[in-house]
């Protein structure tokens, strides 16, 4: 069972992409509603790394098992939350923290 204070409800598919329910918002962690400019480099990036991440929570076999975590089927909102839940839950680092250590700084003329 699982209970919340507050429910949240995304009526719309996904914008960039032929619309499906496989390809709804999941909002699991995060509630993006936007396309994401750095989303080949994110996932370019988990693939990358996903032979040297260890997590104590999950054990080094069962963490290699979590992957791979983003794929072409989900949308870019998708890969996101599916990359922000993972390093949340495998991971010391808070939400918030979380989230920096995927945005990068917005800059301008630098």
């Amino acid at each position: 069972d699982f209970v919340s204070n507050f429910a949240l409800v995304h009526s719309r598919f996904s914008t960039n992409t032929f619309p499906s329910w496989d390809r709804a918002q999941p909002n699991r962690v995060s509630c993006h509603n936007g396309e994401i400019n750095t989303l080949r480099g994110n996932k370019n990036w988990m693939h990358t790394r996903s032979g040297l991440a260890v997590s104590p929570y999950f054990g080094t076999e069962s963490t290699r098992e979590l992957f791979p975590i983003c794929n072409d089927n989900m949308t870019d909102s998708g890969n996101f939350d599916a990359v922000l839940e993972t390093l949340c839950k495998g991971g010391d680092e808070t939400l918030p923290e979380t989230v920096m250590s995927m945005v990068p700084e917005a800059w301008q003329n630098d």
